[in-house]
């Protein structure tokens, strides 16, 4: 499935830029996500998310593909498989930056997820509702506007808790549209 993301941050491309190339800093900044080694462009590490009372961790390594700083342009991909499981997901995101007012910066995300075992079941529509205050909240940590949330924590993304208040506001909106148009 491919989920794209756009949103405007208060960080320079520059700054941005920076931010991208820290893997480790990435992974920090994504809810339930760490990375555990980086050797020059390769990188391991784990995500853990929690659907309900299940709770998935992926144990995986990646590669960051392509670094044009010039052009505001980044590329990785990653894969990994279910620590418990037989689940796998491959993982491919583009990045790319561009300055909009000053000390702005428009952040463009296009990433290809392959998700095999049962949390495919989700499918393309809901998924890109779900990822969307998750991606919000990921681009304001690595632009730094969230103050003191530069560091992750242990704690799995929880689905229910973190992502479902954004999906029912989306769905809200959705729906808002739908009945001002009769």
């Amino acid at each position: 499935m491919k989920l794209s993301h756009t949103q405007t941050v208060s960080a320079t491309p520059e700054a941005m830029f920076a931010a991208f190339m820290d893997v480790r800093k990435i992974g920090r900044c994504f809810p339930g996500a760490a990375v555990t080694s980086v050797d020059g462009d390769d990188f391991t590490g784990h995500l853990t998310t929690k659907v309900g009372p299940f709770t998935l961790t992926y144990e995986g390594e990646g590669e960051m593909t392509l670094r044009d700083a010039e052009n505001g342009r980044a590329a990785l991909q990653a894969s990994g498989g279910e620590k418990h499981g037989f689940g796998r997901a491959d993982m491919a995101v583009e990045l790319q930056l561009t300055a909009t007012s000053p000390g702005g910066t428009l952040v463009h995300l296009d990433t290809l997820i392959n998700v095999y075992g049962s949390p495919a079941d989700l499918g393309g529509g809901l998924a890109q509702r779900i990822s969307e205050p998750l991606v919000h909240r990921f681009l304001q940590r690595m632009a730094g506007e969230v103050e003191g949330e530069d560091v992750g924590d242990d704690a799995p993304l929880d689905i229910g808790r973190n992502v479902l208040p954004g999906l029912v506001a989306s769905y809200g909106r959705s729906f808002g549209r739908a009945f001002r148009r009769r």
